[in-house]
């Protein structure tokens, strides 16, 4: 399996909402920090406002926008400024398949807003990602993106029987054809996880790190997975991926050790044998000093948390049209993968 289906399966894309707003000039909403989403431009045009971003930038009629951090933003029908009403106040009480209109009387745009849920604890390769995945449709998109935009435009205006499993497995679809999108012409300046799964080389000694973390990796050994000189390979993962090779991977192990200690029974020992570590000793000081607590403190802390944390985000940020949330029928549990050793 290529790393990226790899670190999307690991993502788990639990739960998936979408409601279609009809919108008429002028007209500015708020969609708050917290809630990853993806917005679909189906007819019109408008302007999105990241908060901490860049100037306003245009959205036209076929572009597709991923929000992968949940980085709070506004979107008006005009780059002009104009108060804001907050996302939440219009969709509260909406009804299924029924459009939300908003606005004046003036020009008319019509997005199909969705909002997603992954299971995740702060996966390293989702804190990488840009806050804006920006896809236009006359420059980026390919078929398969405008045909899955489309059907999940079309079920949400016409919900039917079995409406969210269907944009729940189309929204899954979309995420990994809008990243690989993205993959084909990531910005020169772009820093992170996606440019350095661009890079064949680098890529190469991602997908070892991710896969085998327990092995004893040392700067020499991924070079000579990427086919590089040591110097020439710390230089380039430096450059592409924000951070040196021994940080990346010193943060990757205590990911997995992380999901480890909290999703299971695992002793600290195995923990540590499993993500790379000869010892517990050295495990928990190296754990320590990266996390703030010791592996068995951060267990017992974080299992109570995590139970008071999964109750409370079975509601979405938002009340939305419809969710694909059913019970947990959607959940998807990552298990432990055999790993694979080098010869």
């Amino acid at each position: 399996m290529d790393l990226l289906s790899e670190i999307v399966g690991e993502l788990r894309l639990e739960s998936v909402s979408y409601w279609r707003l009809e919108l008429t000039a002028p007209w500015a909403l708020r969609f708050p920090a917290g809630g990853r989403g993806i917005h679909i431009v189906t007819r019109g045009s408008c302007w999105l406002e990241v908060d901490g971003g860049r100037a306003p930038a245009a959205v036209a009629s076929g572009d597709l926008v991923v929000m992968p951090s949940g980085r709070g933003h506004v979107l008006r029908d005009a780059p002009r400024p104009r108060k804001a009403s907050p996302i939440e106040e219009l969709v509260r009480g909406a009804s299924p398949g029924r459009a939300i209109e908003h606005g004046g009387a003036g020009l008319p745009t019509t997005i199909v807003c969705g909002q997603f849920r992954f299971g995740t604890l702060g996966h390293p390769a989702l804190e990488a990602l840009p806050p804006v995945l920006h896809l236009r449709g006359d420059e980026r998109i390919g078929p398969f993106i405008q045909a899955h935009t489309q059907c999940i435009a079309a079920e949400v205006s016409a919900p039917a029987e079995g409406a969210a499993i269907v944009t729940a497995r189309l929204s899954d679809v979309l995420l990994v054809q809008a990243l690989r999108a993205y993959l084909r012409d990531v910005p020169a300046d772009e820093r992170g996880w996606l440019r350095g799964l661009a890079d064949p080389q680098i890529g190469r000694a991602l997908a070892r790190m991710h896969r085998s973390p327990e092995l004893d990796w040392s700067v020499p050994a991924l070079a000579q997975e990427a086919g590089m000189s040591r110097a020439a390979f710390s230089a380039r993962f430096s450059e592409q991926m924000g951070v040196s090779p021994g940080k990346y991977l010193a943060d990757w192990r205590m990911y997995r050790a992380k999901v480890l200690l909290r999703s299971g029974s695992a002793l600290v020992a195995e923990v540590a044998a499993e993500v790379g570590y000869r010892s517990e000793a050295a495990f928990s000081f190296a754990f320590k000093r990266l996390v703030g607590s010791s592996p068995s403190a951060y267990r017992d802390d974080h299992r109570a948390a995590d139970v008071a944390t999964a109750t409370r985000e079975q509601q979405p940020l938002l009340r939305p049209q419809q969710s694909a949330l059913d019970g947990g029928a959607l959940s998807r549990r990552s298990g432990m993968r055999l790993k694979r050793r080098l010869p």
